[in-house]
């Protein structure tokens, strides 16, 4: 049973299939919910000197504001806390991938968190492979997204129906 359930969210459909199953996890389990992004800034070689300041500040304000509307969307009788990871706890790595994997096992352990709850396509990607390897199956739990599909009237004559994948 989770107490303590930390959830990766970035700007990604999958990602809100891994909140949806956070949720779940946490009705059921009466737990904690924390929501993380990790605002990796750009590379230093996008800006030059002051010029890079505004960019660093948009990916920080941009994660925040993703942060806070998934929070007001979630039912009120959960507890939920929110963090965002900005700085050097974001970079740090060669890659954008690294930063990210580095800072969310990080969040894990100093949050003292007991499941890290990550979205993913129709297999784990790089960042939540990279954690099942590291933390482990018993505390990296996947939530694949797929994508639904709706009849669409393609030319105004229900017979012309398609299917289509949002």
């Amino acid at each position: 049973m989770s107490r303590r359930i930390l959830v990766g969210l970035d700007h990604s459909e999958e990602a809100l299939a891994g909140l949806r199953r956070a949720v779940g996890l946490a009705k059921v389990h009466r737990s904690q919910l924390t929501l993380v992004h990790v605002a990796v800034p750009p590379p230093a070689w996008v800006g030059v000197g002051l010029l890079a300041m505004p960019m660093v500040d948009d990916v920080v304000s941009t994660g925040c504001d993703l942060v806070r509307r998934a929070v007001e969307e979630l039912p009120d009788e959960l507890c939920v806390r929110w963090h965002l990871i900005s700085g050097p706890e974001a970079s740090g790595g060669l890659s954008r991938v690294r930063c990210v994997r580095r800072a969310l096992a990080c969040a894990m352990q100093r949050g003292d968190h007991d499941l890290l709850v990550l979205g993913t396509g129709t297999k784990p990607g790089r960042v939540s492979a990279g954690l099942l390897r590291l933390l482990g199956d018993d505390r990296v739990v996947t939530a694949p997204y797929e994508p639904a599909a709706e009849p669409v009237v393609l030319s105004g004559s229900p017979a012309m129906v398609a299917s289509v994948s949002r």
